[in-house]
């Protein structure tokens, strides 16, 4: 760890809430870029072991691919439960002038913060045990989806090998969130591009038989990010102790201290979100398996588009992890004023970024197929050719997918966790995956009209995400001017 991360300065000004969009804009790109690009580093450490495991052959990416598409589902409500550190800290820091600077904030404030942060690390930690069991059944799992059995018995020991780092994995996402709400991210940036070497080392070595070790495929692939994991989590967990800004907090101090109460207070509110998370991932796996059904081809243009569009959305959700903060400081200090505003600024980046990409998957998508394939190939400008299809409708949905996750982050920041939960089973599962399937099955539209579902799922999470942020914060903003 490089001495960068430690240089802090000793006092930080008093908690200043910009009065005008231009200064809010500037606060939440300072705390924004850096997020944005842990955001980035985290999708590198998968990309790390696809590229890796294509050297095997396409039976181990399709086993690897499987495996992880059933390891996410419980991962996702896991990140999701960990998320609602932010807004919490975020209050407490923003109710306390003083809440950033480690010399002159309150005691009580201290005390709350590290109150908060264990209850999430008890949380977030006896979340991962039935998930654990569950997932401990893969392999009757991906029978019962139909998989093929050669795949599944692969896939469902790369997954089995995961299982240790499921829980390092979400405390990992603990520890981030503490330092986002310190406005302190360039550690956890830091530390993730030293996860992304470590587990190409760890891959390099349990792939392919280095160092005395067996070659072991995709299941050395489970067993190396395993590794990484453990490792990173120690590294991130010895700079929360060890960095100014989170040691002041004394954040382990009393920390086998099991207080049931506030783990389950934590519960209530990081439930929905997880919940929410879940939905979100679960009809987009659902998607991809519904895209199978009508061929190879179709499912591989769908992985190429499916990746691109999950590439362009780390940006906003960088943003909105960044909007969650800024929305918490102001509502903790009472200024509803500020609260509107900073959402506002995270609504209008992220339409801004996601039109620019938009712009470019509308103009260009075959040839950013030309990326994921080699459009010599016959077979290969097929599947080029439903890429390119579904990539124009994601450059559609890009402004309401960046949209619904800025309200969706905004409302977080209010700690206002359970009517989004509906609003996302809603539009995900009531609405949007019945779509998904009459388009694509009812309809000449096949691929392209599971696409279009998707598309209509996250207009309506974004209209309504959006109609929520504005009702409360109109409604709380008339009340403090009465």
């Amino acid at each position: 760890m490089t001495a960068e991360v430690f240089q802090d300065e000793l006092h930080r000004p008093a908690l200043s809430l910009p009065k005008t969009y231009s200064g809010e804009i500037a606060a939440t790109l300072k705390l924004a870029w850096p997020l944005v690009l842990t955001q980035l580093a985290s999708m590198a450490i998968g990309v790390t072991d696809v590229l890796m495991l294509g050297r095997l052959g396409p039976d181990a990416l399709a086993a690897a691919a499987l495996g992880l598409s059933l390891f996410y589902m419980p991962m996702m409500f896991g990140f999701g439960m960990s998320s609602a550190l932010s807004p919490t800290l975020a209050q407490t820091i923003g109710a306390d002038p003083h809440g950033l600077d480690p010399a002159r904030r309150r005691q009580a404030t201290a005390d709350q913060l590290r109150t908060d942060f264990r209850a999430g690390f008890f949380a977030v930690g006896l979340t991962s045990l039935p998930a654990i069991v569950i997932l401990l059944f893969a392999r009757p799992l991906f029978g019962l989806l139909g998989q093929d059995p050669g795949l599944s018995a692969t896939a469902a020991l790369y997954v089995t090998a995961l299982l240790p780092a499921l829980p390092f994995m979400l405390l990992i996402g603990v520890m981030r969130n503490l330092f986002s709400a310190l406005s302190r991210p360039r550690p956890a940036l830091l530390i993730t591009l030293l996860w992304i070497g470590i587990n190409a080392l760890f891959n390099w070595v349990f792939i392919f038989g280095h160092f005395g070790f067996p070659a072991m495929g995709v299941l050395g692939s489970g067993i190396a990010t395993t590794c990484a994991t453990l490792v990173s989590a120690a590294i991130l967990a010895t700079t929360v102790f060890l960095h100014p800004a989170t040691r002041s907090i004394r954040p382990f101090e009393g920390f086998a201290r099991f207080d049931g109460g506030k783990v389950w207070r934590f519960v209530v509110l990081g439930f929905p979100i997880g919940l929410t998370l879940f939905f979100e991932g679960a009809v987009f796996n659902a998607a991809l398996w519904l895209v199978g059904l009508f061929g190879a081809d179709q499912l591989a243009g769908h992985q190429i588009a499916i990746n691109v569009a999950s590439l362009t959305f780390q940006v906003p959700l960088g943003i909105a992890f960044a909007q969650t903060v800024r929305v918490g400081y102001a509502a903790g200090a009472g200024d509803w004023n500020a609260v509107r505003r900073a959402g506002h600024v995270g609504q209008m980046m992220a339409f801004f970024f996601m039109g620019l990409t938009a712009f470019v998957m509308w103009t260009w998508p075959y040839e950013i197929a030309g990326f994921y394939l080699d459009l010599s190939d016959p077979r290969a400008q097929h599947a080029a050719m439903f890429a390119a299809q579904y990539l124009a409708i994601a450059a559609i949905f890009q402004l309401v997918d960046g949209q619904q996750v800025a309200a969706a982050y905004g409302l977080r920041g209010l700690k206002d966790t359970r009517l989004p939960m509906w609003i996302a089973g809603l539009a995900y599962w009531v609405l949007g995956f019945p779509v998904c399937v009459m388009l694509g099955f009812w309809t000449p539209l096949e691929g392209q009209g599971v696409w279009m579902g998707l598309a209509f799922a996250l207009l309506v999470a974004a209209a309504l995400m959006t109609w929520r942020f504005e009702y409360l914060t109109r409604k709380h903003r008339l009340g403090a001017d009465a």
